[in-house]
Order: C-alpha cells, then structure tokens, then sequence
C-alpha cells in the first residue's frame, strides 16, 4: 500500500513537472514582460531522422536546457489543428500573437533558468515562418535523413501504438490494414486528407516530403550564419567529429567525451531498434521501394545519390 502511494505521489510530481511551463500563460498575462531568450537553437528534422539523439547530444552541454524532449507544451498551446478546421500542424507569421508571445517568452525563461534554449520538436519542420516571427534570430540545426531508412522508422513509429500517436483525426483512415481509424501518429502534414485511403509508406513518405520540402523552401531566407546542417548519415558514422564541429559552430564548449562514450549516447529515448546503416532493407524493403519515386527529388535536393536496389 505504501508503495502505490509513493508511486502515485511520484506520478503527480512528474505531471506537475511536465505541465510547468504551461502555468506561465495565466502569469505571462500580470507578470512583466520577458525579453526574448538570446540566440536559441532549434533543431529541426522529420520525425524518426535523429533529431532526438542530436538533442540529447546537444543537452550534454551544461550551457543549454530544453523545456521537454520536445516543445509541443510551448508551441500547441495556442495553436490545436481542431481549432483551424483540422489544416495541419503548419503554422506561419501571421499566426503569432502578442498573448502567445508574452506566453513563451515566460515559459522558456522560467524553464531554461538562465541557460541558453534548445529544443527539438519536428513538427517545427512546418512552422519556420512562425518561429521566425515568434524567436527573432533563432539558430537553425537542420538534421536530414536518407529516405529509405527515415520512411522504414516511420513506417515502425505508426506501428509501435499507441507510443507516437499525436492526433484522434475527425475523419478515419482506411489504406492501412489492421491500424485503420482515426488515429494519427507523428506530423500532420498538408493535404493530410487526400492521403485518407493511402497505404502506410504513402503516409509516411508525405510526411518525409512535407517535412523536408518546408525545410528547404525556408532555408534560403535565413541568414547563412544561423543555419547549420547535418547528415545523420554523418552522425552515426563519425560521432565524435560531427559532434564537436556543431559545438563549435554553435559556440559551445566543446565537451570532451571518448568515442565509446558518444557512440552509447547516440540512440535516442526515442529508439525502438539500435540504428543500422540501410536498416529499410531488413525492416519493409517492399514497401520502401514502391515509394522511392515520390521521395527522389526531395532526396536529391538533400545531397543524395539515387538508392542502389541491388541486393536488395
């Protein structure tokens, strides 16, 4: 009996917890106004392309802190697909308001306690317009993934319910077999409704799509200095390396680590398989190749080669 009510006591100290920046909105509306915080970083990457290693690799920093592992708390609380007719997650300037403003400014200095921001929320992937507006000269890490391995991670996230179940949809779905219904794991992305009756690797390369397309349309009109690249192709394949440079271009300390010790760290919370090189290949190899042609371009404009099926 003395147990449960330990655990219980712990369960509502980690709801309060994670529910605390939420409290700074009925605050952010007497208490003075908070400054924007100074240079924030945020990561940026399709869901399932390592953004989530990235962040804990970053947050080994004793400069940086996140609200959560991802910032939905901050950045859903005035923005639901429900209340915009059930759009999407996209968001853009215009959609900032001074009340939101005041709001996350509050809750990101009350949280970070004087240490510099950084999040990862991949739904952002689709809202850099809105960030731009809401955290004036935010710095960029843009984390990309070859398609083949990012579509498979999706394709298992969809299959791993109710774990990354974001949304119950107005409507249902019916292209995918045995997860048919009106469940929605991960973004929602545009046009989200014409993919009703696709099949599992049709949703999941649009979200691949859409996700990096938003990325790169928006590159172009951020300034070079606050935007950083990384292929997580070149993250698992020299941790250490890639690692220290994204310290040093972000003007951290760079946190001495062997390799072992950075290669233990480099699965995610998020993981549901340790990574591998071409992991699609023993995953859904059938599926990944029938959705190849509609991701070639966005993978061409990420700087990668068209995949090799042999051996497949």
């Amino acid at each position: 009996m003395r147990s449960n009510r330990l655990f219980g006591a712990r369960r509502f100290v980690w709801r309060v917890r994670r529910s605390g920046p939420r409290l700074a909105r009925p605050l952010s509306a007497v208490l003075p106004a908070a400054p924007p915080p100074q240079d924030p970083i945020l990561v940026l990457g399709c869901p399932r392309s390592g953004t989530g290693a990235l962040l804990e690799a970053l947050l080994r920093s004793p400069d940086l802190r996140s609200v959560q592992s991802e910032g939905h708390i901050l950045w859903d609380e005035f923005h639901h697909p429900r209340d915009r007719g059930w759009d999407s997650d996209a968001l853009g300037e215009s959609d900032v308001s001074e009340r939101e403003r005041e709001f996350v400014r509050l809750a990101i200095r009350w949280w970070t306690r004087g240490r510099r921001f950084v999040d990862k929320t991949p739904a952002n992937c689709l809202r850099i317009p809105y960030l731009e507006a809401l955290l004036p000269g935010a710095i960029y890490v843009f984390l990309h993934r070859r398609a083949p391995d990012n579509v498979s991670s999706l394709m298992e996230a969809w299959k791993a319910r109710p774990r990354f179940v974001k949304y119950r949809l107005p409507e249902p779905l019916s292209g995918l077999g045995p997860l048919n219904g009106n469940l929605w794991s991960l973004v929602l992305v545009p046009g989200w409704r014409e993919l009703r009756s696709a099949s599992l690797e049709e949703i999941c390369a649009h979200q691949y799509i859409a996700c990096n397309e938003a990325v790169l349309a928006a590159r172009d009109r951020i300034e070079p200095s606050r935007w950083i690249e990384i292929a997580y192709e070149d993250l698992l394949a020299d941790p250490v390396s890639e690692l220290r440079r994204l310290y040093r271009q972000l003007g951290l300390e760079v946190v001495e680590k062997t390799r072992e010790e950075v290669l233990a760290r480099i699965p995610a919370r998020t993981t549901l398989t340790d990574p591998e090189p071409e992991k699609w290949r023993r995953q859904n190899p059938e599926a990944v190749e029938r959705i190849l042609p509609l991701v070639a371009e966005v993978e061409r404009r990420l700087g990668y080669e068209a995949v090799n099926l042999v051996g497949a």
